[in-house]
């Protein structure tokens, strides 16, 4: 007889044999129990945990021919074992990939017409059916709402979200979860010792992990390594198998990274990538190993990793602290970002474990940001005078040659305090505002102002003082779309008045009362004579020569 792989010889027959979906096992055993089977199923969820196999259990405890419906399938009778091989005239599987179109459809629906011919119900499974088209689908709707008597459709598919809402609304929908790394070990174990293989118990956690949730992703690498062909099966063997590197290198990378040992950092990236090991992996190896990491820190069990390496984590993480991790992390996500751009992956791979390797600086670099930034008050100086102490802080001798960056640290504090000090003998130290103070530097904050609100600068610049007391100065503009503007802004002009002169000054804005013109309506002689009797007496005489 020919060989029959392990995903094959060991797919579940029963409910009870199909790993981690209690949450479905059960309403389905409880539907058949009650007999309310649906007329539509939509089984979602990833590859290999198990949606066909549970679409042809529960076909078998539908069409049971020994006291069923059932909830537990004899698997010897004849639609039984027609199910199991997947020759049951009864019990249809389509691949949605392969039959798309809307002839497939109507041919279907053709065949929904003839009943069952040596069972209960005719059932459809219809794997991957996010492959159908929409032409497709729209097809099947009115059928599918209202199927004939004794017909059962099961949908599944890995793309629940490429199926039209009006199909899902028609169905009952399961969604399948991963099977967790346990189950996976507890299932390839028991095969080993019905098969009496020996093998290293953290070799089960390497094949587990490589699975990624999928028990038959599990057992078709457990084939590749059962064909390896040894009496005793090592974690290094199946590591060599599968391209896997293991987490002593991880740990390796780290301790190194501590120790600012860069060159042993490359030297094992260069091992790895001459033993022909995939550079993603690899990376991807070493993202899941600091997420653990980070994990474990804040004490959050991981049940994916083994009691020995478990150990080792937690001696690691404790020389790192989490936002270092987290920036080896994001090193390490741009890297493959970058890789997959690049013609020379080893290049990028090399520069950021360089990167990687220089954390310890980059943290001092941090600390003496953060020391400027709480320790030094930083006091604005005008223009010119800033760009004296650029240039300061660029002569200074030996300041960004020199190593280690304590020294930087220090030299910094040394120019930065220079720099102060001659602030500090700029900013006029005054307990009380005048007038003559004001009027010194009136120009000065009117140049302060222009570089955040040009148009109240120009209004501000035409302003009088009118009068000040108890550092509350009141300014006059004679026109009032200036006055009104200035008004609107007087919050932020009393913030640049205190900030300058280090006190806490109000400043308001009050309008000048221009004095009316008097006009006169109606200009007759006697008001004339009221204000000038010499020209009244002018007018009576010229008047008099002309008449």
């Amino acid at each position: 007889m020919a060989y029959l792989i392990l995903a094959r010889k060991y797919r579940p027959q029963t409910f009870d044999e199909v790993y981690a979906q209690d949450h479905i096992t059960k309403i389905l055993k409880n539907t058949i129990e009650m007999d309310r089977t649906a007329q539509a199923y939509l089984f979602t969820g990833p590859r290999g945990v198990g949606k066909t196999s549970m679409a042809r259990i529960f076909a078998k405890s539908l069409n049971c021919l020994n006291d069923g419906p059932t909830t537990t399938p004899c698997n010897v009778c004849q639609n039984c074992t027609e199910i199991t091989q997947g020759i049951s005239t009864d019990v249809i599987e389509i691949d949605g990939a392969s039959n798309t179109g809307v002839e497939d459809i109507r041919d279907l629906q053709k065949e929904l017409m003839y009943a069952p011919s040596n069972s209960r119900n005719k059932i459809y499974i219809i794997d991957e059916v996010h492959m159908l088209s929409k032409n497709a689908f729209n097809a099947l709707l009115k059928t599918l709402e209202e199927p004939p008597e004794k017909v059962v459709f099961i949908f599944a598919t890995t793309e629940p979200h490429k199926v039209l809402p009006t199909i899902i609304s028609r169905c009952q929908r399961f969604d399948f979860k991963r099977i967790p790394i346990s189950a996976i070990i507890d299932r390839l174990s028991s095969i080993c010792k019905e098969g009496g293989i020996a093998i290293d118990p953290e070799a089960f956690f390497a094949i587990a992990k490589k699975a990624d949730g999928s028990m038959r992703d599990a057992l078709s690498l457990m084939d590749q390594v059962l064909a390896y062909g040894k009496d005793y099966i090592s974690l290094v063997d199946v590591l060599s198998i599968f391209g896997i590197v293991h987490t002593d290198v991880f740990y390796r990378i780290l301790l190194s990274v501590t120790e600012k040992d860069t060159s042993s950092i490359i030297k094992l990236l260069h091992d790895i990538l001459e033993k022909g090991n995939d550079i993603q992996e690899f990376l991807n190896g070493m993202l899941d190993y600091i997420r653990n990491l980070l994990l474990l820190k804040i004490e959050i069990d991981i049940p994916a990793i083994s009691e020995a390496n478990r150990k080792q984590m937690l001696e690691i993480s404790g020389k790192f602290k989490d936002t270092d991790l987290l920036y080896i992390m994001t090193i390490l996500i741009k890297t493959k970002m970058d890789i997959k751009n690049c013609s020379n992956p080893i290049l990028v791979s090399e520069m950021a474990f360089i990167k990687i390797s220089r954390l310890a600086e980059l943290q001092s670099l941090d600390k003496l940001i953060d020391s400027i930034n709480t320790n030094i008050p930083v006091q604005k100086l005008p223009e010119k005078e800033e760009q004296i102490y650029i240039k300061k802080i660029q002569n200074k001798p030996d300041l960004t040659q020199q190593q280690p960056s304590m020294i930087m640290h220090e030299k910094a504090k040394e120019v930065i305090s220079d720099i102060q000090k001659e602030a500090d003998e700029k900013v006029q130290k005054i307990d009380e505002l005048t007038i003559e103070i004001v009027n010194n530097n009136l120009d000065e904050l009117a140049k302060i102002l222009s570089k955040q609100k040009p148009i109240v600068a120009n209004y501000f610049a035409n302003c009088k003082i009118h009068n000040l007391s108890n550092n509350f100065l009141h300014l006059s503009s004679a026109k009032s779309l200036a006055f009104n503007m200035l008004k609107d802004e007087k919050e932020h002009i009393s913030d640049i008045f205190s900030n300058h002169f280090n006190l806490k000054i109000k400043v308001d804005f009050i309008l000048e009362e221009v004095e009316e013109k008097k006009t006169v309506t109606e200009l007759t002689l006697d008001n004339i004579r009221k204000e000038s009797p010499t020209i009244a007496q002018f007018i009576e005489d010229t008047d008099s020569i002309f008449n």
